[in-house]
């Protein structure tokens, strides 16, 4: 590898994994409450905003001020009914199911809408080849919208275009299929602007990932076709059997 090829290696592997430290942010918004003293770190770090200037768009930016702006209405020391309303959306949408928006990818891609279907088993196959697994699968499924988007994270750190292609295919088979009709739906039935902001910003945070792996990789994207109404899950693109890390199978 010539020195300039090397160089231009290593801008790659750095922009992914600042971006994977912007991934670890959202993640974090999903995976548990907005507690006080996260809203205080927010605020503390202008992390919001700080996600926004690693977006390229205008609509990613705006998305970022949005999510920003809402989290600032909540003021320096959020109210306990504030606090209470808050956690009442992250029920709704992560434990109880009651805005009808299931966090799991098995809920989406299979006819059944069921949860821990093999679209689960399909994604801890991937974790597999990579040495990680999750924590207790029965209490959150290895398709939550959370792994899924750990692992994305961890593929784009280890850096190497190997990893890189991984996580591009990653997200077209298994997070891209799902995940943003997910964020549309559970954006349009929340109560609080902070769960509408971080579900628009999550579909622009994903867009500019895929993009720039697009263009790190030079493959296009590959989506696979999201369930059908009325039919079974669509088949992968190339519709082959798919072996992670093995670079020539796309």
């Amino acid at each position: 590898m010539t020195e300039a090829a090397a160089a231009h290696v290593e801008a790659d592997d750095h922009r992914l994994a600042r971006l994977a430290d912007g991934l670890d942010i959202l993640i974090r918004l999903h995976d548990r409450e907005f507690e006080r003293d996260l809203i205080e770190e927010l605020a503390r770090h202008d992390a919001i905003r700080g996600l926004g200037a690693l977006l390229s768009t205008a609509e990613g930016r705006a998305a970022a001020a949005g999510l920003a702006a809402a989290v600032s209405a909540l003021g320096a020391e959020p109210t306990e009914d504030a606090l209470d309303e808050l956690a009442a959306d992250f029920a709704d949408l992560y434990l109880t199911h009651g805005f009808r928006v299931a966090p799991n990818g098995s809920v989406w891609l299979t006819e059944e809408r069921l949860e821990r279907q093999m679209p689960m088993f399909d994604v801890r196959d991937w974790y597999d080849h990579y040495g990680v697994s999750v924590p207790n699968w029965r209490v959150r499924a290895d398709d939550h919208l959370v792994h899924e988007l750990q692992f994305v994270a961890h593929l784009c750190r280890l850096g190497g275009p190997v990893a890189a292609g991984d996580a591009g295919r990653f997200l077209d088979l298994h997070v891209l299929p799902w995940v943003p009709e997910f964020c549309e739906r559970a954006a349009s039935r929340v109560r609080q602007p902070v769960y509408a902001g971080l579900m628009q910003l999550t579909l622009a945070y994903l867009e500019e990932l895929r993009s720039c792996l697009e263009g790190i990789t030079g493959r296009p994207r590959a989506v696979r076709a999201p369930l059908p109404a009325e039919g079974a899950l669509a088949p992968a693109p190339e519709d082959a059997p798919f072996v992670p890390g093995v670079a020539e199978s796309w």
